[in-house]
């Protein structure tokens, strides 16, 4: 038997114990008993919708493995049931819930690539709902990859033949540009690395990074961008500075970080820190730490540059 029939005979097995099945009417009009739903990095706008019912169980099937301790769900604790593994979430609405109503479903999915993460959008239909969902992820392809990096290119080269004319320097007119574009992009794999970094000490324990990159133009510049999210009295974090040195004290010459706005615990914001001059920067790990106006900091340790 394979895996997936496997998940899906173990999800059956506790819905039947359970007696949700067995004890609702079948649904009028009803929807397919099998929902095939795909999810890829190319696809934006909105989220798709899986219809749902108080006291039916929906039971979604991943062919990615996820990260269930990062699993986002509206009205969590309004469900009557929610069994969670790294392939499959199943989900029994309570009565609580009314028609029409909208729940944000995000999971993160393991192994990194493109996309990161699913979004769906669960609708609440006191008629009828969606017994099983099978969710594809679609891996983004080396050519999308390759059509974006074009694109970055393109976008830098107009920047920097933009400020050059205008006469304005530089150091102002480029690097604000570069920053917003830096932190917009779906990044691609092959324009940048990962920052082999890790959590160093002194972090704030209420502060998470999710996943932190490295992107630059060797020779010329560098940013370190991460995913963050907040919990607790650190939510509302926004970075107000930050340095990058070295063991032996050597320090990279970085700009004030931007982030896409300020941390939150039900999603990822983007915080980025730019070195606008690479030149003499020596090749080696360095530490990247981040604060806010409170003093609550974050550090990143083994950022790799080059």
């Amino acid at each position: 038997m394979s895996s997936a029939s496997s998940v899906f005979v173990l999800a059956w097995g506790v819905m039947v114990a359970l007696g949700v099945e067995g004890s609702a009417p079948a649904l009028p009009g009803g929807l397919p008993p099998v929902r095939r739903l795909e999810i890829g990095a190319e696809v934006q706008g909105v989220p798709q919708e899986v219809r749902i019912a108080p006291g039916r169980a929906t039971t979604f099937i991943f062919d990615t493995r996820i990260l269930p301790e990062q699993l986002v769900l509206d009205g969590r604790e309004r469900f009557q049931r929610l069994g969670l593994s790294e392939d499959h979430l199943l989900l029994v609405p309570s009565g609580t819930f009314r028609d029409g109503e909208r729940l944000r479903l995000e999971v993160r999915f393991q192994g990194g690539g493109a996309p990161e993460r699913g979004i769906i959008q669960l609708v609440v239909d006191l008629s009828r709902s969606e017994p099983q969902v099978e969710v594809y992820r679609r891996v983004r392809t080396a050519e999308s990859y390759r059509q974006e990096v074009e694109e970055l290119r393109a976008r830098l080269a107009r920047l920097e033949s933009e400020a050059s004319s205008s006469g304005c320097p530089p150091s102002v007119t480029a690097d604000d540009a570069l920053e917003s574009l830096l932190l917009s992009i779906h990044t691609p794999e092959d324009l940048l690395t990962k920052a082999l970094g890790e959590p160093g000490p002194g972090s704030h324990p209420e502060l998470a990074v999710l996943g932190s990159r490295l992107l630059f133009l060797p020779g010329r510049w560098g940013a370190v961008r991460l995913m963050m999210r907040a919990r607790g009295d650190a939510v509302g974090w926004v970075a107000a500075g930050a340095t990058l040195t070295r063991a032996g004290g050597h320090s990279v010459v970085v700009r004030p970080p931007r982030q896409t706005g300020p941390l939150r615990a039900d999603r990822d914001e983007a915080v980025l820190v730019l070195a606008p001059d690479l030149a003499g920067v020596t090749e080696g790990k360095y530490v990247l730490r981040l604060w806010d106006a409170r003093g609550r900091a974050v550090t990143l340790e083994g950022v790799h540059l080059f």
